[in-house]
């Protein structure tokens, strides 16, 4: 069995990996390493430091038998001492987390862990030392999967596991095989992230049958029409790839194999193996490991990490834990920093609708905007962006929406309901009860928010439910492959007119935008400069306001000056928003363009 021990001061002798505040983000690079022992220091200048994602991922390398070290000197006090880690969540603002450390203290005692002083005896390494587990047999899963995966009609095989199941060690296994007589292309986010799989690969007959392809590269050569689709494609951790890009790659090949950890917590949420399913237009088969191979049945270790950060589908008690369960299994991206936010995160609040006493539906939702008016002309500018305001300041800042920011709103981040529930109306009646509350407040917002990936089923929904499209974002999200919508629904007074000058000045622009023509395709494009395209050009030339969010103004001003704008011509005529190498110098050379023109319109 593998365990936890809370070490009450930093030893002074250790002989592993240790991680600390200075290199949580690179914990990645661990992944698919194994070690007997490991160091996972809390200590951090401001107090505390726990990077769930980091503290999961080196808890994932920890070999059968061996130790996870916590250094945390000040245990008993966690829920009263500033977590650094909060800086990541909380807007840039070092807070305390009680919540999430009482829940955290709770799980080391239910699982009997150490609270202890460093002793020498708890670090000496076994004999054997420290090494990796190869390959020696197949388990019965492994065995029927290596069999039968090959001969399955199946176009699309989805290969899930938990962590420490050797769905790597199968796969890399799988491609070997598979390599004798077919042509074999292993992809994955990194080539590093590959260490298990890749050493299942030696003694291979023919490199050129077996070979790692990055996916920016397969996608590249996909459009080129430079690769065959006549071969077996291997995805390792595709859920860490963002879907368009698997569904690119899974329609284009003949076979596509892929792996997924079923508790991906270093990226993605268990919404993952749903979303790809639904998508999934060719015949699929999945395909589960369940044995444990690095440790034992029902290990402590993993157990409590699963329960820490919620992967499990454990019945809960806790609503915050019953919302964040919710959220990761409906979305495709939910990861442990939401889980921190969830639990202490301020300015934000939960929604729910209950079916005895459980949590059928929830929103959750983040105050936004009362920014004063020197920061929003700031973020107005180009000059500042503070963390936050994710709507608020995109409408200031892209939109020309100075009010955005010094109104007071509220975003809806998440919305979930549960699986069973869905397709009932529980959605629409879970945002119109929201709304009445907020609008009871004693202190009402001017409006709320909500953006998302832009498929027409959301964007049905938020219209059904009142709300209006006020801004569409020029490039796609990576996870989902859609253009960002943002809409908007009025509260106060000054929101209702807030809503209708952000609805007209897009319905303006829109005709005029390359990223959202079609949306009003029988739309006459309107040329003339107003008001609010002279303040936008004159951010644009003498302040720092980007390219993008002016080039409806620039191309208003183009249309009148064409000579003065000749440096614009190409970008304002193909309407591109991709600026010439080197771009700092062409946006500089365009902001001269520009102020010279609006100089010469006032003589």
């Amino acid at each position: 069995m593998r365990k936890l021990v809370v070490l009450l001061a930093m030893p002074s002798d250790f002989d592993g990996i240790i991680l600390n505040q200075t290199n949580f983000a690179k914990a990645k690079q661990y992944l698919g390493t194994q070690h007997f022992q490991a160091l996972y220091d809390m200590r951090s200048p401001d107090g505390v430091c726990l990077h769930l994602e980091a503290l999961a991922i080196i808890a994932g390398t920890i070999m059968n038998g061996g130790t996870l070290f916590l250094v945390c000197p000040d245990f008993a006090q966690l829920s009263q001492i500033p977590d650094s880690d909060s800086l990541r969540w909380n807007d840039g603002k070092l807070i305390t987390t009680p919540n999430f450390y009482r829940y955290f203290q709770k799980l080391i005692q239910k699982y009997q862990f150490s609270v202890t002083m460093p002793r020498k005896k708890d670090f000496l390494l076994p004999a054997s030392g420290q090494k990796m587990q190869i390959f020696c047999e197949f388990t019965p899963e492994q065995q029927q999967i290596f069999e039968q995966l090959p001969k399955h009609l199946a176009d699309i095989h989805l290969i899930l596991a938990d962590r420490g199941r050797g769905k790597s060690t199968l796969a890399g296994q799988l491609a070997k095989s598979l390599a004798e007589h077919h042509s074999v292309i292993i992809t994955a986010k990194s080539r590093a992230a590959l260490p298990q799989f890749l050493a299942q690969l030696t003694n291979v007959v023919s490199h050129e049958s077996l070979q790692f392809i990055a996916p920016d590269q397969l996608i590249a050569s996909i459009a080129q029409k430079c690769i065959s689709p006549n071969h077996w494609l291997f995805i390792d951790e595709a859920a860490s790839l963002p879907l368009p890009m698997l569904q690119t790659l899974c329609r284009y090949f003949h076979k596509v194999v892929l792996t997924t950890t079923t508790h991906n917590y270093e990226g993605t949420g268990r919404g993952f193996s749903l979303r790809f399913k639904s998508q999934c237009s060719r015949t699929y088969q999945e395909w589960h490991l369940t044995k444990p191979l690095r440790w034992e049945e029902n290990d402590p270790l993993e157990q409590f990490i699963n329960e820490l950060l919620l992967l499990d589908e454990s019945e809960q008690t806790e609503p915050l834990a019953q919302y964040y369960q919710l959220f990761a299994n409906a979305h495709y991206k939910t990861t442990p920093t939401d889980l921190r936010r969830l639990f202490d995160g301020e300015n934000q609040q939960c929604f729910s609708y209950q079916e005895n006493g459980q949590v059928i539906g929830a929103i959750w939702a983040l105050n936004e905007g009362g920014l004063s008016d020197a920061l929003t002309e700031q973020v107005w500018s180009g000059t500042r962006r503070p963390a936050g305001n994710l709507v608020a300041q995109y409408l200031c800042a892209q939109g020309n929406l100075k009010s955005a920011c010094t109104l007071h709103s509220m975003r809806i981040s998440r919305i979930a309901i549960q699986p069973e529930k869905q397709q009932q109306g529980i959605g629409k009646r879970l945002v119109s009860d929201f709304i009445l509350q907020i609008s009871k407040q004693i202190r009402p917002l001017d409006f709320i928010s909500v953006s998302f990936g832009m498929s027409d089923c959301l964007l049905k929904f938020w219209q059904q439910s009142g709300f209006v499209l006020v801004q569409i974002t020029p490039n796609r999200e990576a996870s989902s492959g859609y253009q960002s919508a943002m809409m908007l629904y009025p509260i106060s007074e000054a929101g209702n007119q807030f809503v209708a000058q952000a609805v007209a000045k897009f319905q303006r622009d829109a005709p005029v935008l390359p990223y959202c023509e079609a949306l009003f395709p029988n739309k006459v494009a309107d040329y003339a400069l107003d008001e609010s395209d002279q303040q936008n050009l004159h951010g644009f030339a003498f302040a720092q306001r980007s390219f993008s969010a002016c080039f409806a103004s620039l191309k208003r001003l183009y249309t009148q000056y064409p000579e003065g704008l000749a440096i614009l011509r190409d970008n304002l005529e193909q309407n591109s928003l991709t600026l010439a190498a080197p771009q700092k110098q062409t946006l500089a050379q365009f902001r001269l363009a520009v102020r010279d023109v609006l100089a010469a319109k006032c003589q």
